[in-house]
């Protein structure tokens, strides 16, 4: 059977999901703006499980599990947790305890070596919201008193994507913000008063192509991951605007052009080219064919190059 097509709020997760597996790279922005830490380019990232059982939550009960969105190790000591919600509920920060508890347990737990004691150290944990609400929060918090009385403030920041202008978008790198950029025009979608015009809609998507390709001259992206946001783009548009076709095929007319950038092209027959040559280097094929199939692509690259 095909798979089923993501339908309702968990496209949102699942295209965040999308970025950090594909471009994992891509969050050391992020994490520069939540906690103003900077990571060189080839720092290592290893992803975790986003899996916890609730067995010790309630042994009583069936067998169970929570899933998280994104948990990672960074650079072989930080850990990071990120939640993508896209409506507020007062019980938040009480998942995201949980969550981080459970995620403390498995992955942040040691022991002092001289006292014996066990130190249970929470994740860097935030909580994004693609959608755009006046009463979406700062942070989350929650106050814990324990049985000596002892209080502790449980607090973890938010992002509110939909605050953030274009310009800060661009100069800050946070390009993962841009698949839910149209998500601020859904509430004039149906709105008599004060709908959006169709050159409202162009204006946003020709301003995000530009972030794209200043993103890719400037080599903060490749080629190929400028393509993947666009997919990513195309999907939340169809998602929008899927009771408004006409709006939909804007975006995909307006967007086509960016794919086939010929910058683009070069970029992926030079990885192609590098590729081969590791390829070939490697097998048994003859020298001559090994510069027969590198010349050709040179070929295609010097005619791209040229126009």
């Amino acid at each position: 059977m095909p798979p089923q097509p993501i339908t309702g709020d968990k496209l949102w997760d699942e295209i965040l999901k999308a970025i950090v597996y594909t471009m994992p790279k891509q969050i050391f922005s992020l994490i520069k703006e939540i906690y103003q830490k900077e990571y060189p380019p080839d720092t290592s990232i290893r992803f975790l499980s986003t899996e916890h059982s609730t067995w010790q939550d309630s042994p009583q009960s069936s067998p169970s599990s929570n899933l998280m969105d994104i948990s990672l190790l960074i650079a072989d000591s930080d850990f990071y947790h990120i939640e993508c919600q896209m409506k507020h509920d007062n019980i938040m920060a009480i998942r995201m305890i949980s969550y981080d508890m459970h995620y403390a347990i498995e992955h942040c737990m040691s022991q002092d070596s001289s006292s014996g004691e066990i130190i249970i150290r929470f994740p860097h944990s935030v909580v994004l919201y693609p959608d755009q609400n006046s009463n979406l929060p700062n942070k989350l918090q929650c106050r814990i008193i324990f049985q000596d009385e002892s209080e502790h403030i449980y607090q973890v920041p938010t992002i509110r994507i939909q605050s953030y202008s274009l310009d800060e978008i661009r100069k800050k790198r946070l390009y993962l913000f841009i698949p839910y950029l149209l998500l601020r025009l859904k509430p004039r979608i149906k709105s008599r008063k004060h709908p959006f015009s169709q050159k409202e809609l162009t204006t946003l998507v020709d301003e995000i192509i530009v972030i794209l390709q200043d993103a890719l001259t400037n080599g903060y992206l490749t080629g190929q991951e400028c393509s993947d946001y666009i997919n990513l783009f195309l999907h939340a548009s169809e998602h929008i605007f899927y009771h408004y076709p006409n709006y939909h095929k804007e975006v995909q007319r307006m967007t086509k052009p960016l794919i086939i950038l010929p910058s683009m092209q070069i970029a992926e027959l030079e990885a192609r080219i590098a590729e081969k040559d590791s390829q070939l280097s490697a097998s048994r094929i003859t020298l001559a064919q090994k510069d027969s199939e590198i010349a050709a692509l040179r070929a295609k690259l010097a005619a791209l190059t040229t126009k």
